[in-house]
């Protein structure tokens, strides 16, 4: 019978190198040994929840990013255009169409006081109403038109932070499951 009988058929070469890694490295292990005994008691339950425990972070990061995912989608759709950005672009477009049409029911009130002003004795009053309508209508315009801009505005910002959390939703759902992958 050989020695490499006795390793039980391992190659004689194969014994020295791991016989001698061990040796080189003989301080490091020391280190774990000391780093081990020095443990309390209750650290090895400890250590042996930590793959549950990772699991379940692994499960919970990924689970918030398909909610971010979600919200994001509320936000602005699955193309970013979508959602309550779209509502509110929608809405602003509105706004301006409505402003137009003020305007041009200013622009003909006060083209009907010119008309009216011509009139002797009774234009001069009515022209005064009529375009001082006209202004107020204008203003509104005016006001509206403000209105449909911060729509838009607020949209534009929804398109930023839809676009934000859908990052988010995609860094959490990896995250998860790349700590997931570490139980496996």
């Amino acid at each position: 019978m050989g020695i490499e009988d006795l390793l039980g058929g391992r190659d004689l070469g194969d014994v020295k190198k791991a016989v001698g890694f061990v040796m080189d490295n003989s301080d490091d292990f020391q280190k774990v040994l000391n780093l081990v005994r020095g443990l309390p008691d209750d650290a090895l339950s400890v250590i042996g929840k930590l793959p549950e425990l990772l699991k379940t972070i692994g499960t919970g990061l990924a689970e918030a990013g398909e909610q971010a995912g979600r919200a994001a989608g509320a936000l602005v759709g699955d193309d970013g255009e979508g959602g309550a950005r779209k509502a509110l672009t929608g809405s602003a477009g509105t706004m301006h169409a409505a402003k137009d049409k003020l305007k041009d029911a200013a622009g003909m009130l006060s083209g009907l006081a010119g008309e009216l002003d011509k009139i002797p004795g009774i234009g001069d009053a009515a022209a005064k109403k009529l375009n001082d309508g006209s202004g107020q209508i204008g203003g509104v315009a005016t006001e509206i038109e403000s209105l449909a801009g911060n729509l838009q505005d607020l949209s534009d910002i929804l398109a930023t932070v839809g676009d934000a959390l859908k990052g988010l939703g995609t860094k959490l759902t990896d995250s998860g499951g790349s700590v997931k992958t570490l139980l496996n």
